[in-house]
């Protein structure tokens, strides 16, 4: 079985898979979220944004927004907040785990990742500062990774 994604199925696996409920999700920053990773995921690269200024639209995620909160997905919080529903967010990686091949399935986890990080501003290094940790075939800098210096 080939799974030829359309834009409404991408943003529920990326969505689903990269939140696990009850998060608040800005949709502007949803927008510049994924224009950000649109030019290093090939997943992402079939979307089609309206940059103004500092503003980023795109009328494919506008639409795609409106299903997942017809389909129960998301649900509106306020003006421009949606918020990921949990028993949903574990459903999507449930069927999509047992569905997909597992690189496509791989491909949407690290697309995921890469969301979550824009999203909620969350990197590697801040990581790697705050445990020590380096990810995986990232090399840990001298000194351990952590930084010694007083806070």
């Amino acid at each position: 079985m080939h799974w030829v994604p359309e834009v409404n199925d991408i943003l529920m696996a990326v969505i689903g898979l990269a939140c696990r409920g009850g998060e608040e999700l800005r949709v502007p920053r949803i927008y510049s979220a994924l224009c950000e990773l649109k030019g290093r995921d090939m997943l992402l690269s079939g979307l089609y944004f309206s940059i103004t200024g500092e503003v980023c639209y795109s009328r494919q995620i506008e639409e795609s927004l409106r299903s997942l909160i017809a389909r129960g997905v998301l649900i509106r919080k306020g003006q421009g907040t949606l918020v990921v529903r949990v028993d949903t967010a574990e459903e999507i990686r449930a069927q999509l785990k047992k569905k997909l091949p597992s690189t496509v399935y791989r491909a949407l986890k690290t697309a995921s990742k890469r969301f979550y990080g824009k999203m909620f501003n969350t990197d590697r290094s801040r990581r790697l500062r705050d445990t020590g940790v380096a990810g995986r075939n990232e090399p840990l800098p001298a000194g351990g990774g952590r930084d010694d210096r007083p806070a």
